[in-house]
Parts: C-alpha cells; structure tokens; sequence
C-alpha cells in the first residue's frame, strides 16, 4: 500500500480509537468516582494531604480514624489533586499530562510533516495502556509527563541540565519508579558531559529535597508508606504476563526501531530505564500502566524517526494492524462485542449508587466508593494491608478485631468469599486467608447487587 494511502488510514483508526478514549476520560471526569482499583486510597490521602496528615496513623478528616491508611505514593501528587475534589482534580491532572506527552510525541515527529506527526502522536493516545490509565486518579501520567519534559530539556540543541534535574526530581516525587529513567538520562549524559549529568543530578536532589520539606513529607512515616509497604516481593511468573502483553501492544514500535537507522539518543537512555520500570512488573498488583513510559519512549524514538518513516507505506500499514490485534485481544472499555476484556477493566459506576444506599459504617473492598460519597474509607487499600499482612509488615490485629466484633454493620467485596479461591488472582491478592475467615465466621452474604456481595452480621446466638 501507498504512503499517500497508508498514513490516512492509520491516521483515521487512530483518531477514531483517540475519540473512544477522550470520551471515556470525559465521562470519568464527570463521575467523581473511581474506576480503576486503588484510586480511593490516592483519594483518601489526597484529601488528608490538605493538612499534611497523609502519612500519620490515625489521621482523619471523618468521624472515625482509619484503621489503615495507605498513601503509598510520594506527596506531589496527592497534594496537587487534593487543590479540589481529587476524583476531578487528580483526572484533570493526568489527562493534561497525558496530552502534553502526546504533544511532546507530535514536537519530535513534526520534520516528517503534519500528517505523520499527528498520526503518530494520535496512535500513542489510542493505545494500551494509555487508554485506561490515561485519566487514573494515580500519579503515573504525572511522573510520565515531567520524565518527558526532562527528555526535551536533556535534547535541546543547548541541554537544560538544571531544568531537566528538577523535572526528574518531580518525577520521582511522584513516583519512586521514575528513578530508573532518570539514572539511565544521568548515566547517558555523563558520557559526555560529566558536568552537565552532576549538574542535573544535583537539580534533582535540591527540588526533591525543597518539595518534600515543603509539604512536609520529609519523615519516617512518610518512608514507611512510601518504601517499605510498598516494598512487595517480586516473582518473575508475575513479571511475564505484563511483558507479553506489551510485547503484543508495542511489537510494531519496538520492531522498527531495531530495524531503521540506529542511533543513541536521550530516548534511548530513557527506553532503556523505561525497560527496567516493565521487568518490575513482577510485583503483586503490577498492571499495564508497567509499561506507559515504554511506550512514550518507543513513540518518541519513532518521532524522530517520522521523516525517514513517512515515504513509505510499511509502518502505518503495520500500525493499523498492531493496533487492530490490540483491540481484539485486550479489548479496552469493551468496545468490541463478545470478546471479554483481558486486562485495564474499568469499574462498574452503579456500584458507587449501591454503597450510597447501604447505612453504617462499611469495609469496602473498594475504598473509593465509600470516598466518592463523602464517607471516609477505615481500610482504603484492602490489597495493600493483605500483601503486607502476608510480608508481617505490621500486626493485622486492629482490622481482624473490628471484623470477629461485629464494627462493621456491612462488608462490601467484589468477589463471592466463600469461592475466593476460584475467583480470578488479583481479587485473592486483595483478600488475605485471615481476614477472610474472620468474615465468614461473623457476617453472611444478605445480597448480591451485581458487581457487590454484600454480607450482614450473623445473628448472635
């Protein structure tokens, strides 16, 4: 097929997959509520962050003081999205940031013409993982759009070494993984220009060190939220589905580049890191947004590519064929008819109806329900306490008394806990054996409101 031909083509199924997304992110703005699992507990020390309380036990801003709060992320970004309500402020965040690293895609990409480099640009927003993880009240995109930006500063005819340092040091205030990047950037620069990769390091440490004291997360609690609770242990069984399925999502980009013109570039160094963020997928709860900076990295190296691509008629056409494989096996938002959807599964929005009509205090698999309606979670991460609970990180004697007392007046699981154990590996991973137990032995299933089981005390005898 013809380049004149070829890139229209692509262009329109990318543009026509970029709407699906937009749209849903619209829709996900509008519904103050969470979609993907673990936005409430960014939510909940979203809204504690507003006093900088997000890393101290007990803190509350409800009646009750939690049993466990979470806040396993550095402070930035639970301090930018908690400026407003974080379900709409935290959203607006990541899709902003989403587009402006599409833009950076377009940026590099724009000597191969416009229709190239929006293509290109376009298909990177029409892809997994950035369809489902585009507007997550997480602090994924934040990190990825200031790692971006750090590229362009590090790219510049004259590099902004100090620019690029504070953006990294942003970054891994927004997420720790940033930090394989970021040493990737600093050992390519180093190469050639040791002054300037100090330089950056250097940036890096000093706006780190300013934003942690400023929002005073500078302490030992924050290290035990951030460091050692998330410290999960990594298994290479876990690892391999999430590197399959980038591979079946990013085979086209990652074939071109190997096949093309080599060069070493600032991207490179950043795929390279992006690489070791993927392989750390082995951990429990690791999902695709394990390889959102890969596919940044691979599309921006394709950007500077656009030129020599362009002329030819083989990389959109094989565009429109990855991009139609990805629909049909991962199946984003559902939008194909019979085919189940493999992985980024958004929540069904009823259930936050559902818990609005259930009085009295709630254990909520799902934490963000119970913010979504005003009422403050007292475990906001139930996977989280059990993956830690597991490693005896700490004594899950507070959570498991409230449940063998009865506190709860309902608990709220996504999963029929009598058959946990034919139910699918992350709803086991968020249900630990022990608590388990002590629900079944105090409370039974009273209803199933489809996706919620929703079980009642037993009657005292």
């Amino acid at each position: 097929m013809s380049a004149r031909i070829a890139w229209p083509l692509y262009a329109a199924l990318a543009s026509g997959l970029a709407l699906i997304g937009l749209g849903h992110w619209l829709w996900a703005i509008s519904l103050r509520g969470p979609v993907l699992y673990g936005e409430g507990a960014v939510v909940h020390a979203a809204l504690l962050a507003r006093t900088g309380s997000e890393y101290l036990a007990g803190a509350r801003y409800g009646a009750e003081a939690p049993i466990f709060t979470a806040a396993n992320y550095p402070p930035l970004y639970f301090h930018l999205a908690g400026l407003g309500d974080p379900f709409v402020t935290g959203r607006v965040l990541s899709v902003a940031a989403t587009l402006f690293v599409a833009g950076a895609i377009a940026w590099r990409a724009r000597a191969a013409g416009p229709l190239a480099a929006a293509t290109i640009a376009i298909a990177w927003l029409g892809s997994v993982p950035v369809l489902q993880w585009g507007p997550a009240v997480k602090p994924d995109l934040l990190a990825l759009a200031l790692t971006v930006g750090a590229v362009l500063a590090f790219e510049r005819t004259r590099p902004m070494y100090l620019v690029a340092g504070a953006l990294l040091g942003l970054a891994a205030l927004s997420k720790p993984t940033a930090l394989l990047p970021a040493m990737a950037m600093w050992i390519f620069v180093s190469r050639t220009n040791g002054r300037g990769a100090a330089a950056s390091v250097a940036s890096a440490v000093a706006t780190s060190v300013v934003v942690a004291l400023a929002s005073g997360s500078a302490s030992a609690d924050a290290w035990m939220h951030v460091v050692e609770w998330n410290a999960l242990p990594w298994r290479a069984d876990l690892a391999a589905p999430v590197v399959l399925i980038a591979l079946i999502v990013l085979l086209v980009p990652i074939v071109t580049m190997l096949v093309t013109r080599p060069s070493v570039t600032i991207v490179t160094a950043y795929a390279a890191g992006a690489v070791g963020i993927l392989l750390l997928g082995g951990r429990e709860g690791a999902t695709i947004n394990y390889f959102l900076d890969l596919s940044a990295a691979l599309a921006l190296g394709i950007g500077g590519r656009a030129p020599q691509l362009r002329a030819g008629g083989v990389y959109p056409v094989a565009g429109v064929v990855q991009a139609i494989v990805a629909v049909v096996i991962l199946n984003p938002f559902g939008i194909v008819p019979g085919v189940a959807q493999s992985t980024g599964r958004w929540g069904d929005p009823a259930r936050i109806q559902i818990v609005r009509e259930l009085p009295g205090t709630l254990l909520v698999e799902d934490g963000g329900l119970l913010v979504a309606n005003g009422r403050e979670p007292l475990v906001d991460d139930l996977f989280l306490w059990s993956r830690d609970l597991a490693a005896r990180r700490f004594p899950g004697g507070p959570l498991l008394a409230a449940v063998r007392e009865g506190r709860f007046d309902a608990v709220i699981s996504e999963v029929d806990l009598e058959h946990l154990d034919s139910g699918p590996a992350y709803e086991q991973q968020r249900w630990s054996a022990a608590l388990v137990a002590a629900v079944l032995d105090r409370y039974q299933l009273d209803a199933q409101r489809a996706p919620l089981f929703i079980y009642t005390r037993r009657a005292v005898r």
